[in-house]
């Protein structure tokens, strides 16, 4: 089109790829079939090298390419262009697979490190960038909600069907918030609690407590996520009605195990959460703030039926009393920054070298 005119056709241009990259066949027809082959050709592996870099990006942060949208001449150079090109051969040879590629990367050396800073090389390389440390950073938006989700039991594993409407503030689906009405249709039931997967996206109304944890909008391709540290993001985990949901199921489901003592309820609230069990210090924190919030609760500081969410008179007032006191201590477990943060702990003896991930 003359200048961009479509009421101006000009010269006639037909399906190809770029001049600079490897041709391609003579007799390939100019369909997409032809097209897909000719992007994962083994003489032109930039295929491979960007699925590579964007797997890397998922574990680390950042990729081997800063910008893993952009690996053109423009771009930033690879920080370790050698270990790159291996994995993008490797990913090759071995059939494409992606499972071999998250297993090569999650048990080499590199990503087994501990997530520390240690003094020197915090200084020099603040990003990372030379793989000194272990991946350390908040885990995406979608994955913050399924996991207070899973750990209190509430989540529902179904797979595949209709998008889900959690609540949400009604005045963000309609003008002037939004563009037009949009519809909204809140179930109170445990379809609500599926995978964020499953939460219903519009293009220009997000969901809040995603978008709160950097969910990109959905008009406009992103293929690296933003991370932000926000008091807002404290005060959804804290308030936000699902994840006050969860807190009172995780609450519940601590009171009925089979033991007494506190210190083994809260061990297991934090392993479920954390995958890990809390040191003697954490451990007697916890207790101390549960046992804090039982005499804020005796005393009528705290309304305990406001907590549970409870009908005063629908329950018995000790029990109301307990299930807030483990309710507060779980949303203080679901605020915790652990809980939402990839931070390594392995003891890892390996090199940090990068080459070490061939190991």
């Amino acid at each position: 089109m003359n200048r961009g005119d479509f009421l101006q056709p000009d010269e006639v241009v037909e399906p190809h790829t770029p001049n600079f990259l490897h041709p391609r066949q003579s007799d390939s027809p100019n369909d997409r079939l032809a097209f897909a082959r000719w992007l994962v050709d083994r003489r032109s592996p930039t295929t491979a090298r960007a699925l590579v870099n964007r797997v890397w990006q998922a574990y680390f942060g950042i990729g081997l390419v800063e910008t893993a949208e952009d690996l053109g001449s423009q771009a930033p150079p690879p920080s370790h262009p050698e270990l790159l090109d291996w994995l993008a051969v490797e990913f090759m040879e071995r059939g494409w697979s992606l499972k071999h590629l998250h297993r090569l990367i999650t048990s080499s050396a590199a990503y087994r490190q501990r997530s520390h800073h240690r003094g020197r090389p915090a200084q020099v390389d603040q990003y990372n960038r030379l793989v000194w440390r272990g991946p350390r950073g908040r885990v995406e938006s979608e994955v913050v909600r399924d996991i207070a989700l899973a750990a209190s039991g509430l989540l529902d594993r179904r797979t595949g069907g209709h998008s889900v409407y959690p609540p949400a503030p009604r005045f963000l689906f309609a003008p002037p918030a939004s563009y037009g009405l949009k519809v909204w249709k809140t179930r109170q039931d445990a379809s609500s609690f599926r995978r964020s997967l499953y939460v219903q996206a519009y293009r220009s109304v997000q969901y809040p407590p995603l978008q709160v944890f950097d969910a990109p909008p959905g008009n406009a391709a992103c293929v690296r996520r933003t991370r932000s540290t926000t008091p807002l993001q404290a005060l959804t985990l804290l308030n936000e009605e699902q994840f006050v949901a969860a807190a009172r199921a995780l609450a519940s489901r601590r009171m009925k195990l089979g033991v007494d003592a506190d210190l083994a309820r809260v061990e297991h609230a934090y392993e479920m959460l954390m995958t890990r069990r809390p040191d003697a210090e954490e451990g007697a924190t916890l207790v101390e703030f549960l046992n804090d919030c039982r005499k804020g609760l005796a005393s009528g500081e705290i309304d305990a039926f406001a907590v549970t969410g409870q009908k005063e008179g629908a329950a018995d007032p000790a029990a109301a009393r307990e299930l807030a006191a483990w309710t507060l201590t779980a949303r203080r477990l679901l605020n915790l920054d652990e809980t939402i943060t990839k931070p390594w702990r392995i003891p890892a003896d390996a090199t940090p070298h990068w080459r070490a991930i061939r190991g």
